[in-house]
């Protein structure tokens, strides 16, 4: 647990007004599964996010940046540090780039691509979440991705300066950036460069994405669990080990989408680990592929 002196600096800092404790962050996930965070703080503006994170690195607080929710399992047993809610949110239109900052939801921004007849975000339609984690994960559909059309982002370096990072810098792969579980590259804003479509084009290109997404759970979710093997889909693998429905307690292999692990009511983590564990366990045994995660794990204990 933090030092009660190192706490009250903080809130020196930011103002015992904004910072809380105790948290539940349940109730700040799609999932609907994790315990209290042992700070929580909502960065409201691109400045008040800088400001948090430098007071953090300075007073050694293990920190978490919260985004939307999505792609994540937190431990019942909670986050001992600072969780940072990201709701910095303004974005601005400027001919064929669409500026936003990283808690922008990402509805947001594809809807405003939309209105102004721009095309290359239809992949994202759907996608839960905010900006931030979006690029950070390379959030996608259908081998088309975000930062297809990313012209560059601006981040929070670790030692404290604001730089712009170029799109070929930035790492991007399949799932993943160089941006992903690397907490001295906070992402504060990212600029789209997109192109003029007719509209009626982008609605049926939009359509598309959100028929393929139609096979996906309603239910509590983190989204996809595993990331998809080369030349194959985790989820096939999932359904041909013969795992679709299996549970344990109130975590479900989802029997819509075998790569979609669902809260059927009070699911705690330590269930879903379960479900994990039998998914990569099963297919490794069947298939000899190791399946890895696409969600993060917060708050559990690193084993020896």
């Amino acid at each position: 647990m933090l030092n009660p002196k190192t706490i009250h600096q903080l809130n020196e800092i930011l103002g015992s007004d904004r910072l809380k404790k105790n948290v539940p962050l349940a109730s700040h996930t799609t999932f609907g599964i994790g315990g209290p965070a042992q700070l929580f703080y909502k960065a409201k503006t691109s400045e008040e996010l800088i400001k948090v994170i430098k007071a953090a690195r300075e007073l050694k607080i293990p920190y978490f940046i919260l985004a939307g929710g999505s792609n994540i399992l937190v431990a019942n047993q909670g986050f001992t540090g600072l969780v940072i809610k990201v709701e910095s949110q303004k974005i601005k239109i400027k001919g064929y780039k669409i500026i936003a900052e990283a808690g922008t939801l990402l509805a947001k921004v594809v809807k405003a691509a939309q209105e102004h007849s721009l095309s290359g975000l239809e992949c994202c339609i759907g996608i839960p979440g905010t900006v931030g984690g979006a690029v950070a994960g390379n959030a996608g559909a259908k081998n088309q991705w975000i930062s297809q059309c990313i012209k560059s982002v601006t981040i929070l370096d670790k030692s404290g300066k604001i730089i712009n990072l170029k799109k070929d810098n930035c790492q991007f792969c399949y799932r993943t950036s160089c941006f992903k579980d690397n907490p001295s590259k906070i992402i504060l804003e990212a600029i789209f460069e997109l192109k003029r479509e007719n509209l009626k084009i982008i609605k049926e290109k939009t359509k598309q994405f959100l028929k393929a997404r139609g096979n996906q759970p309603k239910e509590k979710s983190a989204g996809s669990i595993f990331k998809n093997p080369a030349n194959d889909s985790a989820g096939r693998l999932i359904d041909a080990a013969d795992l679709k429905g299996k549970r344990v307690e109130e975590a479900q292999i989802s029997l819509q989408h075998a790569n979609f692990i669902i809260n059927l009511g009070k699911a705690k983590a330590k269930d879903v680990l379960a479900l994990i564990k039998l998914v990569q366990n099963k297919v490794k045994e069947k298939f000899g592929v190791k399946l890895e995660l696409e969600i993060k794990l917060i708050g559990f204990k690193k084993k020896k």
